[in-house]
Formats: C-alpha cells, sequence, structure tokens
C-alpha cells in the first residue's frame, strides 16, 4: 500500500468526521419523531418539578437547551439552569451592553466581524482565526473578563438579529459563524494558556448558550487540523457536532455561496463582497487581529508586602475555601486574585443563613471541610489565567448570608499552587428603594431554582 499524503489523511478526517447517512430514511424519520418526543416529555418534567419557580426570563426554547446541553437529565438540567441565573446575575449580564466595552488595544486587534444575514436571515460573523495574537490577548485581559467579551458579543449580535427579524417578518435567533483559519500555525493552537481559554470559551458556548449558533462553517483548514479537533473533540456536544460544518477541498466557497448571497460574502471567501476602499478583505468592519502591544498587558498585581493580601497554597489535586460574610443582600464584594506560576481553577458558592440562629450554616466547619457541591454555586469553576493576569473585579450580593471562594487544583496531581488574593467586602449603599427592591427581586427568583432531590 502506498504510503498516505498529508492531504489525503486530511481528506479521510474530514470524511470520518461527517456523521453517517442514513440510508432508509423511514428509519430516520422514526429515530428523529423519537427524540422529539422525548424531548417534550422531558421538557414537560422540567417544568413540572420548577413549577411556579420558574424563572420568566426563560422559554421552553432556553428549557430545551439547558436539557440537551445535559444529554436531556432533567436534575442536572436544573442545576445548570441555577447556574446561569446566578453566573448572570454575578456578571451583571443583563446590563453588560451599558457598563462594560471591552478594552480598546483589544477592539483594534479584533478578527472578526459582521458581514450581514444568510438566506435564511440569520447573522453572519466572520472569524479570521488565525490572524489572532493570542498570546497579548491573555496577558492583556482576565479570565472572568474574557467571559465578559464573549457575553458582550453575543449580546450585541442578538439585539442585531432581532431586529432585522422585526423589519424583515424573520422567525430566526440564531447565528452564523464563518471560522477562517488561513493563516493559523501550529505554535498559535499549542500555547497552552490559549487552548485552554478555547477549551472554556466552547463550554461556555454550549452549557450557557447552547443553542445561539445555527451552524458553524470551517474553511481553510491546515493539513493539521485534525491534530487541533482531537484537542476539542472531546468537550464538544452531539448537538454542536451537528451543526460544525468542515468544507472540503477547493470547493468551499460555492458551499459558503450556498448559504450566502454573493453580495454580502466578502470577496476573500469567496463572494462578490469589497469595502468602500476596493478592499476584498474588508477590513472596514472584519478584523485581521494585530499585535497587541505590550503597555496594554496586565501590569497591575498586587503588592505581597500589603497584610491585606491572603498567601495560600492549593495542594496537588486538592480545593482550598474561603469564607467571607455578606449577611445583606446589596454587599458589595471587590476581589484581586492571583496565582504565582500556574493557573487556577476558581469558583464563587453561596452558603444561606440558618433560618433557626440566623448565622451561616455550617459555620463551624474550617474552610477546608467544605464541601461545594452541596452549596449553590454562584459561578461555574473557571480554570483561570491568572498567573498571566490577575482577576480584578467586583459584583453586588443578591443573597445574604456567606460567600465562600474556592480554588480547585483537583486537575493538577503533581503541582500544588500558590494563590496570592485580596477581597474587600463593603455595606450596601443604597440611594433609592428601588435599586434594593430590584436585588431581591432577583434574589427570590434565583433563590427559588431549587433542586429536588
Amino acid at each position: 500500500m502506498a504510503p498516505q499524503t498529508a492531504k489525503s489523511l486530511m481528506k479521510e478526517f474530514r470524511a470520518s468526521f461527517r456523521r453517517k447517512k442514513v440510508t432508509d430514511s423511514t428509519t430516520k424519520i422514526e429515530k428523529a419523531k423519537a427524540l422529539e418526543e422525548e424531548e417534550l416529555a422531558k421538557l414537560v418534567e422540567l417544568k413540572e418539578n420548577l413549577g411556579e419557580n420558574l424563572p420568566p426570563q426563560y422559554t421552553d426554547a432556553h428549557l430545551l437547551g439547558f436539557l440537551r446541553a445535559r444529554s436531556l437529565n432533567v436534575k442536572e438540567a436544573q442545576k445548570l439552569m441555577k447556574i446561569d441565573a446566578n453566573m448572570c446575575q454575578f456578571l451583571r449580564a443583563d446590563a453588560i451592553l451599558d457598563e462594560y466595552e471591552p478594552s480598546e488595544a483589544n477592539m483594534q486587534c479584533s478578527i472578526s466581524g459582521m458581514i450581514g444575514f444568510d438566506k435564511e436571515g440569520s447573522l453572519i460573523r466572520v472569524m479570521n482565526v488565525g490572524y489572532g495574537d493570542y498570546k497579548g490577548f491573555i496577558h492583556s485581559i482576565s479570565t472572568i473578563e474574557e467571559f465578559k467579551i464573549f457575553i458582550w458579543s453575543i449580546q450585541k449580535d442578538s439585539i442585531l438579529q432581532a431586529e432585522e427579524c422585526k423589519k424583515k417578518g424573520y422567525k430566526c435567533n440564531q447565528i452564523v459563524y464563518i471560522l477562517n483559519l488561513e493563516n493559523i500555525s501550529m505554535s498559535q493552537v499549542m500555547y497552552k494558556p490559549a487552548l485552554d481559554t478555547g477549551l472554556l470559551a466552547l463550554k461556555l458556548l454550549q452549557d450557557h448558550y447552547h443553542d445561539v449558533a445555527k451552524a458553524i462553517y470551517i474553511v481553510n483548514a491546515p493539513i493539521f487540523f485534525s491534530s487541533i479537533f482531537k484537542l476539542f473533540k472531546p468537550v464538544i456536544g452531539d448537538s454542536l457536532e451537528k451543526r460544525l460544518k468542515i468544507f472540503d477541498g477547493d470547493d468551499w466557497r460555492e458551499q459558503l455561496l450556498k448559504h450566502i448571497d454573493a453580495d454580502i460574502l466578502p470577496a476573500y471567501l469567496g463572494g462578490n463582497r469589497v469595502d468602500s476602499n476596493n478592499d476584498p478583505l474588508c477590513r472596514e468592519f472584519i478584523g485581521f487581529g494585530g499585535i497587541i502591544p505590550e503597555s496594554s498587558y496586565a501590569a497591575d498585581f498586587l503588592d505581597l508586602e500589603d497584610p491585606d493580601v491572603v498567601i495560600a497554597t492549593v495542594p496537588a489535586g486538592a480545593t482550598l475555601n474561603f469564607r467571607f460574610s455578606t449577611p445583606i443582600v446589596g454587599t458589595v464584594i471587590q476581589w484581586h486574585i492571583q496565582a504565582k506560576d500556574n493557573d487556577i481553577g476558581i469558583g464563587v458558592f453561596y452558603e444561606p443563613l440558618d433560618a433557626d440562629s440566623n448565622s451561616s450554616k455550617n459555620s463551624q466547619k474550617k474552610a477546608k471541610e467544605i464541601d461545594v457541591s452541596e452549596l449553590e454555586p454562584l459561578t461555574p469553576i473557571i480554570r483561570s489565567q491568572c498567573h498571566i493576569c490577575p482577576e480584578i473585579g467586583s459584583t453586588v450580593t443578591w443573597l445574604s448570608g456567606t460567600t465562600i471562594l474556592h480554588f480547585d487544583n483537583t486537575y493538577s496531581w503533581m503541582n500544588s499552587k500558590e494563590v496570592q488574593f485580596k477581597i474587600i467586602i463593603e455595606p450596601p449603599v443604597v440611594k433609592d428603594n428601588n435599586i434594593l427592591n430590584s436585588v431581591n427581586n432577583a434574589a427570590n427568583a434565583v433563590r427559588k431554582m431549587t433542586v429536588k432531590q
């Protein structure tokens, strides 16, 4: 047998990635019908479990998304809903377009752009993945800030999508992504902090923005793409995998034009469109990266001589927890967290007040004895690159009790991690009773989302 060339190996990989076609159309229809019936049954069960405690912001489409993200496991879907609702409160996601703006350096070095809408009315965002300065990105933006950029971008696109639907009468609410892998290098892919961040973004997309992507078209995949994909494959769920389209060979432009009008698609992607400068790359509205200046890199590291700074070691394969009393709704929590040499998992949990003693449950337990699986998560556990760029931020509590800062090193069996942090707790400042009422209402909505055992 003649040895396979890199090109033939790539073709074989792409072919193996495609789902096998079901030859019996009746069987295919029956399977789809059975799945639909199972999803509807699980949806009914989920809504019955939640009852009157179903948060108003979640439609049936949202609930189905949570179910699909957890393979139709109702109990796990409820847990994910709680994390989602709390995370949105913690990051103030509902106000993110008013309160947050990505840094100028990162906007100037953007690798993406919105080009219009496909033939079915779905918004299209192009991402020139191979042109990103990922080292600069990781050094200038913390992992939680990356979360915010992700949410900020999706919300901006969703608003544009809704406006287009209202104007044209479309009923679509999903986004099409074109991932252009031209110019990508193995060194970019194998830069570990960027790889970990990519995996984190993928998990966030699937857990909290399940149905945002209608399709993800991958073009200009390099010969080593199969190696890249193997790194992401374990965390790609079936629902997302169905929406991935890896276009083969030299006809990928024609494939894109089946879904996107030529006057919308930029010339460098196979369409007719150029910008006002007659640029086929359409750089007026599509980013092609650039080097993020080192002057934008994080420099605000903690002064370890500060007596308020806590320095602790998280053992290999273990966790460490710190408790902070936040007994009043509206309490302000400010944090500055960094690690010495390696990344570390960070999560925030909530422990309610004990109604009998008006103190936190398990208050006599040492921090290291806390089992966070029994507590309510306010954020997912985020594998933070805070040894490169510290986590600095604040939030306003919407629950009264104890806030648990959780460090997770269970994924590292060989190395302990040193963490350094400073937490400032400030009492609420209420100028208007309506502010406090709005926080209380949010707290009640989240608190009622109890998972039935």
